[in-house]
């Protein structure tokens, strides 16, 4: 993530504008949070690098639904417009999908003008081949989701902060191979290497309100939410449709189950003073993408608290936090998605990740997380990775090369049951190229160490991602 990277408002050339809402150039951080609410990190004071470092929505310009709007905006389907909400890129090739789009980036462009609701739609498809898998088990297969995101600003004051809804959609499909097929589970990796992937299914994953006070200072939210967005977030690895794919990066294995999944939840965001966030959080983990409250009364549980501080060194984005969760769903609690076992395992762990821009062009991150040894999915994993922007000069492209090695807790693949779980680790590089306005290519190489199912030699997986913008 450069600091100077850009995203466009998302007024665009295909409405006429009104005048309260501006244009200003802000830093792109991907994810599911809209990137245009923050200006760039370089004009950020120490409340609002806070406000970027605990992933909180405060936009500082924004017309909130309930203010009254100037005038009406009207659709011109003959303008040529690019994805809604970004900025001018530097593509290789002319936007075939520019022409096609035109009537559903007018319609984005109207729910901004006359709903204050963001909106971010897109598809990834990744095709994924391992070099080896177990008997029986396919070694290829595509990998489709939908997203659809949307997220709409109520209202805006000094006195209670920003009041705001947020709706996700995902569509997901398993293309060549059954939809419980996993590039990880068919070769014998402890890894998750598909951090895109689902079973064939359409879900809600997100349906949450935020409501702040004192200029967003605190604030509430609560609903159906993910972990991942207050907790050990990875600004340079937490989305897959267009950065890591292996779950190690996109997360902590030792915060696991709770960080890999949607669930009710009610969370605080605190900033007490500059440069300092305190996010704090109760999920309901018996709950999942698939389903909306239905496992309430299980009583699992994962609660976490994380400080953070954004101290601007070099002028650069930087980030650093602990974690510390606790739980009583260890691994015994479940026998998959919707079937809860009643077993009920407390266990507590503690995360730390820095993450460092250096310059235009150079990030890295570094990430740790330390937990009990029985009802976790892992005792100890570390992470690091180093993102390079711009490489080659060219300003929309970006590379990705990370490593973990992570400490097992229960025996997994053909180890003997009781034995100490070997270690496993993996690396994965890849590289982001903006082909069209509305596409990027990403091809993606990991390498899985020491698997302990199959003959125990490395898993090579090469995957080919493509994500198409809405």
């Amino acid at each position: 993530m450069s600091a100077k990277a850009s995203a466009q408002s998302q007024v665009g050339p295909g409405v006429s504008r009104t005048a309260v809402i501006k244009d200003y150039v802000l830093p792109d951080h991907t994810g599911l949070k809209p990137p245009e609410f923050y200006e760039p990190w370089e004009l950020m004071n120490g409340i609002r690098r806070a406000e970027f470092g605990s992933d909180l929505l405060s936009p500082r310009r924004f017309l909130p639904f309930f203010d009254p709007r100037p005038m009406e905006s009207n659709i011109d389907f003959g303008e040529i417009d690019r994805p809604f909400g970004f900025a001018p890129v530097n593509p290789i090739f002319p936007d075939p999908l520019e022409v096609p789009m035109r009537p559903i980036r007018g319609l984005e462009h109207l729910l901004y003008e006359q709903c204050s609701t963001m909106s971010n739609i897109y598809y990834t498809l990744v095709l994924q081949g391992v070099s080896r898998t177990l008997p029986g088990q396919g070694n290829l297969a595509g990998v489709g989701r939908l997203d659809v995101n949307f997220l709409t600003v109520l209202a805006k004051s000094p006195e209670y902060g920003t009041s705001a809804v947020q709706i996700l959609f995902r569509q997901h499909n398993i293309l060549g191979q059954p939809a419980n097929w996993t590039p990880g589970g068919a070769s014998g990796s402890f890894f998750f290497m598909n951090s895109l992937q689902n079973a064939d299914n359409t879900t809600l994953n997100i349906v949450s309100y935020q409501q702040g006070f004192l200029n967003d200072r605190v604030v509430l939210s609560t609903g159906k939410l993910h972990p991942n967005q207050f907790f050990m977030l990875n600004f340079y690895a937490n989305d897959e449709s267009r950065q890591f794919l292996n779950g190690s990066f996109d997360g902590n294995s030792v915060f696991q189950p709770a960080q890999g999944t949607y669930a009710p939840g009610f969370v605080s965001q605190v900033i007490p003073c500059d440069d300092i966030y305190v996010n704090s959080a109760i999920f309901d983990i018996a709950d999942y993408p698939g389903n909306s409250f239905q496992n309430l009364n299980e009583g699992l549980y994962w609660a976490g608290v994380e400080v953070g501080w954004t101290p601007n060194w070099l002028n650069k984005f930087s980030r650093f936090n602990v974690t510390l969760g606790t739980t009583n769903a260890g691994n015994q609690s479940f026998a998959g998605y919707g079937n809860i076992t009643g077993v009920k395992q407390t266990n507590s762990m503690i995360g730390f990740l820095a993450q460092q821009q250096f310059n235009d062009w150079l990030g890295v991150f570094v990430e740790y997380g330390l937990g009990e040894s029985n009802n976790v999915v892992a005792q100890q994993e570390v992470s690091a990775g180093i993102s390079i922007v711009r490489p080659f000069g060219r300003p929309d492209d970006d590379f990705g090369i990370a490593y973990a090695w992570t400490k097992p807790t229960n025996n997994y693949g053909d180890e003997i049951p009781g034995s100490d779980p070997q270690s496993a680790t993996v690396l994965e590089t890849f590289y982001r190229l903006q082909i069209t306005d509305s596409m990027q290519l990403s091809p993606d190489l990991q390498v899985s160490f020491n698997p302990a199912s199959g003959d125990g030699s490395a898993v090579v997986s090469l995957a080919l991602r493509l994500k198409m913008q809405f």
